[in-house]
């Protein structure tokens, strides 16, 4: 059997998969800290700085592993100085005990724990926030994923003692002069890019560099990975042999130098990975073995999830063990070298074309998975940067080594590395002005990312047991049929989305004819929720434009985000086609209302104005105004409110802005009436459950299937009156968790339970979605 130690660690992590996909454990819960301060003690095994959220300066970042949370500790508020103590013997009594904590500690701290010694800090209890949204980065996996349970804020050393690590210490203290000589030697953008690539530190990285390289797909150079291990490591091994050094001797220094490199640099996924399958190459050559790269892969694979299986979930794992998979698996299939080919000009170049099209080939799902969307200029984009990164680093490694001693020399040679990167920019944005050069389809399901794993997979196999017998005319018939059901979208009818912005609004319309609509955008609780929350949950439904964007009213909290959206228009390549306004009197309009119309001119977004008994069609789907009529007179934003009615066969919704007082008055009059003229026969249908099916009425029956409730779940707006005689099935508020306005007021959801509601809260459940094609409806949570 060949490669039997590969197919046991691929054996190993299958059943590892599977076991993590049906008992996935119990996530750990520090809720009940949020907000306090607490004592924690711990020993430090990684420091940094980071660049302040608001300001210049930078903060002192420190990593703790096995972390105590003491009692009695944190109380006295005039404590300042840390205490030094060698022994650090606790009497407290532990109260948890907790595997990894982050802090930020205050500024004005003038001792800087070394690594390896014990600390004791003070500090405010901050929980990673978990997703309320597809799309949106989920904080508490990620953390999660890297063993981090929870952060300190303001921490306060306030004792610190033990022996610290020499090697751990002495690797901080060098990277951290590596790091100065390279500011010296780069302007600040240029130097950046060299720290994050040759040192890991990509948090003063400059914001344009890396959103330009994330967007052109180019963000790996960035990473610590094979590329850094071969150059440097591989690099010094060949040396080392060529100067006479036995292979033993040689492969222990290049492994000491490489795991130093490594620890100094992080150790990152991607460089956990690369360090170990070059240690493997090593221990292959001592030991007078040939070296496979696939078992080194799957035994590298095998013993990181070992270790942490959620790295499944992560895209650093996938990236980078996706890609060295595909060069192993996919690259004999595309390209077979041929002898006398070794000689043609153009040998090389094809064999590196086949290789980043094998690479792109294998990780185009992981592509989709977190990013929502490709570009796909970015395989031409690598044939040109890959080749040039052993001359960046090569000349970064020399500006950091002889700058030490010869700045000048630094400075001078450091223009090599200036031009690449230079060339690297202009690349990016040359591909970013290509006509349709992103693939913007959103995120697979599942299933699709399964088959086409497998087909490729079942195309690799064909090729090695045909031996040559495929044509290349099928196989690229084969990959195309890959490709077209990865990229194959499977929605049907409605869908209404209700998103988790925190304090605000935010509902997504998808039409059975596949156009996208928005409702509102804004929130009083989490700056940039268009950035953070909206955009990536367009993106990851495979949003390109936005027929219409329904801004209700002019309060913050409605529309903050779709102002922001409107600055960066076509904000990541959404484009907006109108935007709409209620059609009030002129005094009504506010500065905010009239910032939205000026600002969707300006950007050539068309501005509509909706009134009372107009309507927008999409196929089966309508869209009328219920409120407020045209010309209506108020100085108070909630009461003209838009109140809009869709009806999709026999779906029915309510869309209602944060309307009150008047205003509400005014759409249920309204609203009696129309749907009293609409009103049409239906049969009976059961209240829907999370993901279970149910009949619906025909329109204008006398329940209405969804309401969204007003003003966040106010105990002033949505009066019985109205709940009375809609009653409807599906009550959906949306509201920040722990709002400092109480909402959703007790009073309203008793309402809405005597109503027959089924009810559902943003703060509790993040995003919730209703879907219906018409006939029946399927409700869906996001947590």
């Amino acid at each position: 059997m060949r490669r039997p130690l590969c197919l046991l660690c691929m054996v190993f992590i299958g059943v590892l998969v599977f076991c993590l996909w049906r008992m996935p454990g119990p996530k750990p819960d520090f809720g009940e800290w949020e907000g306090q301060r607490v004592t924690a003690e711990g020993q430090v095994y990684k420091k940094e700085y980071k660049a302040q959220k608001f300001g210049s300066g930078r903060t002192l970042v420190v990593y703790l592993k096995a972390v105590h949370i003491l009692e009695g500790f944190g109380q006295n508020p005039n404590a300042s100085e840390p205490s030094e103590n060698k022994a650090m013997q606790s009497e407290q009594i532990s109260r948890n005990e907790i595997e990894n904590i982050i802090c930020y500690m205050e500024d004005g701290d003038c001792v800087m724990p070394e690594i390896g010694t014990l600390l004791r800090v003070d500090g405010k209890v901050r929980c990673f926030s978990p997703a309320g949204n597809k799309g949106e980065f989920d904080m508490e996996e990620y953390y999660r994923i890297r063993k981090l349970s929870f952060r300190l804020e303001k921490a306060r050393m306030l004792a610190y003692g033990g022996k610290a690590s020499v090697l751990g210490e002495g690797l901080f203290r060098l990277k951290t002069h590596f790091a100065q000589v390279l500011e010296r030697a780069f302007p600040e953008k240029e130097a950046s890019v060299m720290k994050a690539m040759l040192l890991g530190e990509k948090d003063g990285l400059d914001g344009e560099i890396k959103k330009l390289y994330t967007d052109s797909s180019v963000i790996h150079i960035l990473s610590i990975s094979g590329l850094h291990i071969s150059v440097i490591g591989m690099g010094l091994y060949r040396i080392l042999r060529k100067i006479g050094l036995s292979v033993k001797a040689g492969a222990v220094l290049s492994a000491g130098l490489i795991c130093c490199y490594g620890m100094m640099t992080g150790m990152s996924l991607s460089a956990a990975r690369a360090i170990f399958m070059f240690l493997l190459h090593l221990t292959a050559d001592m030991a007078g073995r040939t070296y496979d790269m696939l078992t080194a892969l799957a035994l590298a694979a095998a013993v990181l999830l070992s270790d942490q299986p959620l790295y499944i979930h992560y895209s650093g794992f996938l990236f980078s063990f996706g890609a060295v998979a595909s060069i192993g698996l996919l690259l004999p299939a595309l390209y077979k070298e041929k002898r006398p080919e070794r000689k043609k000009r153009f040998g090389k170049l094809k064999q590196a074309a086949a290789a980043g099209g094998a690479v792109t080939l294998g990780t185009l799902p992981v592509h989709l998975m977190f990013y929502y969307q490709f570009p796909w200029y970015s395989f031409l984009l690598n044939l040109a940067v890959i080749p040039l990164m052993p001359i960046v680093m090569a000349d970064g490694l020399f500006c950091m080594l002889v700058g030490c001693f010869a700045p000048a020399w630094a400075e001078a040679a450091g223009y090599i590395g200036r031009a690449i990167l230079w060339f690297y920019e202009q690349c990016c944005l040359w591909g970013g002005r290509i006509p349709y050069g992103v693939i913007r389809s959103g995120r697979p399901e599942n299933w699709q990312i399964t088959v086409y794993v497998m087909l490729l997979a079942v195309l690799a196999a064909a090729v090695h047991i045909g031996r040559g017998k495929l044509t290349a005319f099928w196989k690229y018939q084969w990959i195309l049929a890959a490709l077209c059901l990865l990229f194959l979208r499977t929605e049907r009818g409605l869908q209404v989305t209700m998103l988790d912005v925190g304090q605000g609004d935010c509902i997504h319309i998808r039409s059975g004819e596949g156009k996208h609509y928005l409702i509102d955008g804004g929130s009083s609780t989490r700056s940039g929720a268009e950035e953070y929350q909206i955009l990536p949950y367009l993106k990851q439904e495979g949003v390109k434009k936005l027929e219409a964007v329904f801004v209700t009213h002019s309060d913050s909290d409605h529309c903050n985000a779709v102002l922001g959206m409107l600055e960066e228009h076509p904000a990541e390549g959404i484009a907006m086609g109108s935007l709409i306004l209620p059609a009030v009197s002129a005094e009504s309009a506010d500065g905010k209302y009239r910032e939205l119309a000026e600002l969707a001119e300006e950007k050539g977004v068309t501005v509509q104005y909706m009134s009372r008994g107009q309507y927008m069609e999409d196929g089966q789907m309508r869209l009328t105004c219920m409120h407020p009529g045209r010309g209506y007179d108020t100085r108070e934003p909630n009461e003209y409110s838009l109140v809009l009615l869709l009806e999709y066969g026999g779906f029915t919704g309510l869309f209602t802005g944060d309307v009150e007082g008047d205003g509400e008055e005014e759409a249920w009059g309204y609203m009696q009436a129309y749907l009293s003229a609409r009103h049409k026969e239906g049969g009976k249908r059961e209240g829907a459950e999370k993901g279970e099916s149910t009949d619906l009425p025909a329109a204008g029956q006398d329940r209405l299937t969804m309401l969204k409730v007003a003003h966040h779940g106010s105990a002033y707006s949505t009066k019985e009156e109205m709940l009375s005689a809609l009653r409807p099935r599906l009550a959906f508020i949306s509201c920040g968790k722990n709002n400092g306005y109480g909402h959703p007021h007790t009073e309203l959801l008793e309402r809405l339970e005597n109503a027959g509601c089924r009810i559902f809260v943003t703060a509790r459940c993040g995003a919730v979605s209703v879907g219906t094609d018409g006939e029946k409806i399927w409700v869906e949570e996001f947590r």
